[in-house]
């Protein structure tokens, strides 16, 4: 291991060796939930965290003359619900905080799906279970479009009214309140 900056000490021997000694030493109290179930539940549990949004549209009480009233929890006050009342501005820009910057990942991969040397893992783990591996799909990444048709047979460039004309992006609208560029 390296340590850097602060613990830069610990990159001594006897020095690492004595702060392993002292968490040996120190009486830890690890609590363990059962397992899941099943892998269902798994995948549950973690969609529930991952695919949450701020405020979900049943905790919204009413909207009315500008104003918003919504369900919140007060884990300070025994978790207890409460009614909040806030501006439609003051909603949507605590709502925006919420949402990611661009290019940040919110799931990462890790082991086989993580994304160094994916392809190769994952060619090498249809091999050793058996699995036909399909050099097609391994070699060519698929654009947006051709993604979309293959998966649910729609094409998403052409007018979902008439399905003859085909869609352009003329501009591409910013969050932060910027005019874009026409593209």
């Amino acid at each position: 291991m390296k340590f850097i900056g602060k613990l830069s000490d610990l990159g001594e021997t006897h020095i690492f060796q004595g702060l392993v000694g002292k968490l040996y030493n120190k009486e830890w109290i690890v609590y363990c939930k059962p397992p899941f179930k099943s892998a269902e539940y798994v995948v549950q549990y973690l969609g529930r965290y991952t695919h949450r949004v701020a405020v979900s549209n049943d905790r919204i009480e009413f909207i009315d003359n500008g104003y918003i009233v919504f369900r919140w929890r007060d884990y300070k006050d025994n978790n207890k619900e409460k009614h909040m009342t806030i501006t439609a501005e003051e909603f949507i820009r605590r709502f925006l905080m919420h949402i990611l910057p661009d290019k940040f990942v919110k799931i990462r991969h890790y082991g086989i799906l993580g994304n160094r040397n994916k392809k190769t893992k994952l060619k090498n783990c249809k091999r050793l279970t058996g699995l036909k591996i399909e050099e097609r799909f391994l070699s060519k990444k698929l654009s947006v479009e051709e993604l979309m048709l293959k998966i649910t047979g729609i094409e998403i460039r052409k007018c979902p009214c008439c399905s003859k004309g085909t869609m352009t992006r003329k501009l591409k609208l910013n969050p932060t309140g910027c005019s874009p560029p026409n593209i």
